[in-house]
C-alpha cells in the first residue's frame, strides 16, 4: 500500500517537473498553473494521485505499443528490405534449382541405418 502511494505520488512529481520544465522552456504561464494543481491535489488527496498515476501509465503503455510498431517497421523498411534487395541484386544465385533441375528435392540412397535411427 505505502510502495503504491510512493509510486503515485512519484508519478505526479514527474507529470510536474515536466510541465515546469516545459513551461519554462515554452514560456507557457498556464503550465505553472497545471503543474501546481497537480502537485497540490496528489500530495493532499491520494485518490486523485492514483488517477493521475494510472491515466500517466495508460498513456505509456498506449504510447509504447505504437511508437514500437513504428520503430520496428521503420527499421524493416529503411534498413533490412534495401540490405536484402542489394544482396539479392548483386550476389550470385546460389540456389539448388537450375536449368537442370527443376525440384528442390535431392535424391539419397537409402541405407540401413536411417530406418532404424530416423533422427
Amino acid at each position: 500500500m505505502i510502495k503504491d502511494r510512493k509510486r503515485h505520488i512519484t508519478d505526479c512529481l514527474v507529470i510536474t517537473g515536466g510541465l515546469v520544465i516545459i513551461g519554462f522552456l515554452k514560456d507557457l504561464q498556464i503550465l505553472y498553473y497545471i503543474a501546481a494543481v497537480i502537485a497540490i491535489s496528489s500530495a493532499l488527496i491520494p485518490f486523485v494521485a492514483k488517477i493521475i498515476s494510472y491515466l500517466w501509465q495508460g498513456l505509456g503503455k498506449a504510447l509504447g505499443f505504437v511508437v514500437s510498431k513504428i520503430l520496428l517497421s521503420a527499421i524493416f523498411y529503411l534498413f533490412l528490405f534495401p540490405i536484402s534487395l542489394l544482396q539479392k541484386l548483386f550476389s550470385r544465385k546460389k540456389s539448388i534449382i537450375t536449368k537442370r533441375n527443376h525440384t528442390y528435392w535431392i535424391k539419397k540412397e537409402k541405407k540401413e541405418i536411417d530406418f532404424s535411427k530416423p533422427w
